[in-house]
Order: structure tokens, then C-alpha cells, then sequence
């Protein structure tokens, strides 16, 4: 990982935050180098660090239980550049899936110490990488949602049988009237396309 890289990388990760804001950031970090095979995060824990990945490639695991018998699912493997832990430093919940690398991988981490330290003397900063992180979070929840809709629509005969399943899967769902959808939304406004053949 050559230093000259790093401001660049994290504007990439990063696009809410400045060029000097980014420049402020680096000293906060410690730059990593994760072996094949490392733990980064496990679910469960409390660790507050963010992990900014500039490469490499990971596996996402979650325990779960069914019918009282542990189950381990794989659940995702992505190839870095990414962001990892943003939702732990925003919340102070637990880690919510098990993070290990499968292809070596540098990475620069903040941990929750150093990201207190640079709210106390940058607020500004503070607040521009909150505003990041939860845009991370919520690209997330819309790339989820979009694609168990889009599943769901996929898989039914009709787009009325899709509306029914979606409302199964994610509460109540129903189609409006075209009067009501009028006065909703701005006539230029198209919303998510789901092609459901």
C-alpha cells in the first residue's frame, strides 16, 4: 500500500467528504495488512472500528438458529474497495455478521478512540463522515430492498401476485389508484423499474 495511493482511495470510498477532509482523516488511521484467512469482525461483538478496504476480497458469514440447532451462512463474498463497520461506530450495537479476508487486503482502520479524538478537534469532519457512513448504510437497504422486490416480482405470475407475495415478505402492500398516485408524486418522478419477466 504506497501512501501517495491513500487519499485517493478514501475519496473513493468516501465521496461526501472533501479532498482536505480526507487529508485530515489520514492521520487518525492505521494502516493494516490482512493476511488470507484473518477475522476482521465477528458477530456479536462490540468492537467499534471502521475498516476501509482498498483491495483484497472478503466473506461475509451470519449465525443464525433454526429450530434451536446453530446454522452458519455464508451470506456474501465482495471484492474491496468498501467500507466495513460503519454500522457499529454510528449505533455502539453489536457486529451484526462475521467478516473474514479470503484474498490478502490492505486496509486502513479508525477505531472508535481515534474517531472520538477527531470529532473533538474536527466536528465538522465528525459530521461529514457520519453523513458517509449512513449514505453507505441506506445504499445498502435499497440495494437489498430493490432486489427481494425484484425477486419477488420475478417469481409471480402476475404483478398483482407479486403486490400479494411482496406483502407476505415485507407488511402490507397494496396498489393505489392512479388519481391517488397523481397527487403522491411529481408527474416526473418514475420510482425503482422491476422487470417481472
Amino acid at each position: 500500500m504506497t501512501s501517495d495511493a491513500i487519499p485517493s482511495q478514501l475519496n473513493a470510498l468516501l465521496p461526501q467528504l472533501s479532498a482536505d477532509a480526507v487529508k485530515l482523516l489520514i492521520p487518525y488511521l492505521t494502516q493494516l495488512e490482512a493476511e488470507t484467512g484473518r477475522v476482521l469482525v465477528k458477530q456479536g461483538d462490540s468492537g467499534a472500528d471502521v475498516y476501509f478496504l482498498l483491495n483484497g476480497k472478503f466473506s461475509v458469514f451470519e449465525k443464525i438458529q433454526i429450530n434451536s440447532s446453530d446454522v452458519v451462512l455464508n451470506v456474501a463474498t465482495f471484492p474491496g474497495p468498501g467500507v466495513l463497520g460503519e454500522v457499529s461506530i454510528m449505533t455502539a450495537t453489536e457486529r451484526t455478521a462475521t467478516v473474514i479476508v479470503i484474498e490478502r487486503a490492505d486496509c486502513l482502520v479508525l477505531t472508535r478512540d481515534k474517531f472520538n479524538a477527531l470529532v473533538k478537534v474536527n466536528p465538522q469532519i465528525g459530521i461529514e463522515l457520519l453523513q458517509a457512513f449512513g449514505a453507505i448504510m441506506y445504499g445498502r437497504q435499497v440495494a437489498f430492498q430493490n432486489k427481494v422486490r425484484g425477486n419477488i416480482l420475478r417469481e409471480s405470475l402476475s404483478i398483482e401476485a407479486g403486490i400479494a407475495k411482496m406483502a407476505r415478505y415485507t407488511g402490507r402492500v397494496s396498489r393505489t389508484s392512479p388519481v391517488l398516485a397523481q397527487k403522491l408524486f411529481s408527474e416526473d418522478f418514475k420510482g425503482v423499474n422491476y422487470n417481472s419477466d
